[in-house]
Parts: structure tokens; sequence; C-alpha cells
């Protein structure tokens, strides 16, 4: 019995990291592909993109209607979702976004929402992705500075993507994780309920398991290397409450992060919630100021941002 219950639990902490529940909606979640809001026409686009593995990606870009655009380029910002979900998280966030004149570009990874795909990587894979949309996104007429913000498995792939390129201007990262192994020790810990001196075995047999199915490696899933490259504007979140990542992940990522920089700890909530409207008018805030300034590369930058300032 002892040993059922150890393979079930070793079942569900495999399939926990690389398959979670795949959120399948209704393509009417995403709203009619022409709609108005605060009295300008906007446009939403679907397309299909092939991923780095050969699956077909899910893709939408909303910007205004040619009558309704304020000039010719326009920034935008780029939202990648969380591991259990797809880009309809995406269309709940963009209000801020377009208020403030920044179109965005979502899409759903492979694995999730209605991608093809059996499995996700969390970040391993879907960084090359990243580097796929961003590509195209370079082919659509009108678009200027690009902005990346990511939630939780779309935090951990910006950080691991974000670093070399160039084109991304400004990153907004919620709730990541700073190395998975670290990860999935608490989750087995804490979830799962292994024994502590079994923790470094099972995970071995777990990472050969998740290696074959996917071609992930757990031990270089490790976002944190990758910040003390990163030199664009980035700005951190993330609920003290949050059961799934720990806070200290995003305060550790954030101790080491090379650009300026500005985080909020939400006393309130946890991994999936809803983050506060004034949190949100801070995202909105944060990228208009770092993706509307035209010669981005040249502006010299403050470590510490402050997004508490009066507009």
């Amino acid at each position: 019995m002892k040993q059922e219950k150890l393979k079930l639990s070793y079942d569900s902490l495999w399939k926990y990291i690389i398959r979670p529940p795949r959120d399948n909606y209704n393509e009417n979640a995403l709203g009619h592909p022409s709609f108005v809001y605060r009295g300008k026409i906007y446009k939403r686009k679907d397309y299909d993109l092939i991923s780095s593995m050969g699956y077909i990606m899910k893709c939408s870009y909303i910007e205004p209607d040619i009558s309704c655009r304020i000039k010719d380029e326009m920034p935008l910002v780029l939202y990648l979702h969380g591991n259990s979900s797809s880009r309809v998280e995406g269309i709940h966030m963009i209000e801020e976004l377009l208020k403030r004149d920044i179109n965005v570009f979502l899409f759903d990874f492979p694995g999730c929402g209605l991608s093809e795909g059996d499995y996700i990587s969390l970040g391993y894979h879907e960084k090359d992705d990243v580097e796929i949309v961003i590509d195209f996104i370079e082919t659509i007429p009108g678009v200027s500075n690009i902005g990346i913000w990511g939630r939780s498995m779309g935090a951990a792939t910006t950080l691991l993507y974000a670093y070399k390129d160039t084109r991304v201007k400004a990153i907004c990262i919620d709730s990541p994780f700073s190395d998975f192994k670290k990860l999935a020790k608490e989750i087995a810990i804490n979830n799962i309920n292994f024994p502590n001196f079994l923790i470094e075995t099972i995970l071995s047999f777990i990472g050969k398991k998740i290696r074959k199915k996917n071609g992930l490696d757990i031990n270089l899933l490790k976002p944190i290397d990758k910040v003390k490259e990163t030199f664009k504007p980035g700005l951190f979140i993330h609920a003290n409450n949050d059961k799934l990542i720990g806070v200290q992940h995003t305060l550790d990522i954030y101790n080491q992060y090379a650009g300026p920089k500005c985080i909020y700890i939400l006393e309130k909530g946890g991994h999936n919630t809803r983050r506060p409207d004034r949190i949100i008018k801070n995202i909105g805030k944060f990228f208009s100021r770092y993706l509307n300034m035209d010669n981005m590369d040249n502006i010299i930058l403050k470590k510490n941002i402050n997004l508490e300032e009066s507009e």
C-alpha cells in the first residue's frame, strides 16, 4: 500500500510539472474581434504561428482601428500567461494598456489553451517560442518599442529570454520562480509529502521522466542566472501569501537584478488571484513610461524606479 501511494505521488508530481490542467476555453472568451473602448474602435487579429517544437500556437493582436490610431507607430506589450492558463488571462489585463495607447499581443504557449502540444516546459522551450513571436511582431506595420508582461511560467520565460534581446525595452515580472529544482523540492515537501531524505533521489527520477517526455532538463531551468545580465527596466510583483511559488523566489531575483527596478509585495491574495487595481494601474504607468520613449537605447536610466509619482 505504501509503495502504491508513493507511485501515485511520483506520477502526480511529474504531471503537475509538465502537464497541468489545460485551459480549454471557447474562442468567444476572447471577446468580439471588433470592440469600442473609451470611445475608440479596436480590432483583434488572430494568427497561427509555428512553435520551436513544430506546434501551432494560437495568437491574437489587439490594436486601434486605423481611424483611431494616434500615430503611425505605437508601442506593444507581449503578455505571457501562466502554466494552467491561456491568452484569455491577458484579455482581462489589457484595458490599462489600451487606454495608454499601447497595443497588445497575446498567445497560448504550446500545451496550453487552444495551441497544439501535450506538455509545457516552464520556460525551457517557451523562451524560444517568445523569440518566434517577437520576430513575427516585427513584421507587423506600426509597432515601435516592445515590452513583455509575464506571470508565473510567463514571468520565468520572460527572464530566460529578455536579457538577450535588445528589442525588448521593459519587462513586468509577476510571481516568477528563481530556480526550478528549488521550486520542485518545495512542491514535493509542502504538497506531496515526500520524506526529505528521498527528495533528491525522487527528483532525479522525475527529471529523467520529464526529459524523456519533452526534452526539459530541470537542472538548467534557473531564471535567476540571467538577471545579472538584464539591464532593462524591470517591475516585480509577488503575493506574500503565494502558496505555490514562495515570495522569496522573487526577492532573490530582485536583489540580483542588474537593471532599473521596482517591486511590489502584496499582502493579500495568492498565486492566481487578480492583482489590485492600483497594481494594474502602476503596470500601465511602467510600460507607458518606458515604451513611449522614442530613443530608449540612448536614455540614461536611474537604478530605482518610482511609480508612485503623479502622472
